[in-house]
């Protein structure tokens, strides 16, 4: 009686855990390039149900290169996060708020009036514009 008792609790104790784990929306990882007269970006996502995250990199020229990690949720059609960067390849990273919104194949990189909130900053949800964006990232070759 008593071990049924145990397994019983074990049972409803492992199986809430185990349906909040999130799944993997693709297998791989998703490679995108934008480009904007002679500047250029990398993006890379892995995307889950309600979370992404990957790494973010612009060139400039002259050899500047702004590279970093991301991270964020997903809300219906829009990733909101952070970029984690080291600015021109070397000194202190930075963070930086992110939105992209997918528009069909492609992800669009927002603007919006940044806003510093117990240390982490994020765009004013009524300032985040995706028109006239500098950057749109279509797929790339892998």
């Amino acid at each position: 009686m008593r071990l049924i008792a145990v397994s019983a609790y074990f049972i409803l104790l492992v199986l809430p855990c185990i349906g909040c784990q999130e799944k993997r929306r693709d297998a791989e990882l998703l490679k995108y390039a934008a480009y904007s007269k002679r500047d250029s970006a990398q993006l890379e996502l892995n995307l889950f149900e309600r979370r992404f995250h990957g790494k973010l990199r612009f060139y400039r020229p002259g050899g500047e290169i702004d590279s970093g990690e991301i991270q964020g949720n997903i809300k219906k059609d829009t990733l909101i996060g952070d970029y984690y960067y080291i600015p021109f390849g070397w000194g202190q990273k930075k963070r930086r708020p992110l939105v992209l919104l997918k528009k069909g194949s492609q992800y669009i990189l927002g603007t919006g009036t940044e806003q510093v909130y117990m240390g982490i900053p994020h765009y004013i949800p009524s300032t985040i514009s995706f028109q006239q964006a500098k950057y749109v990232f279509t797929a790339s070759a892998h």
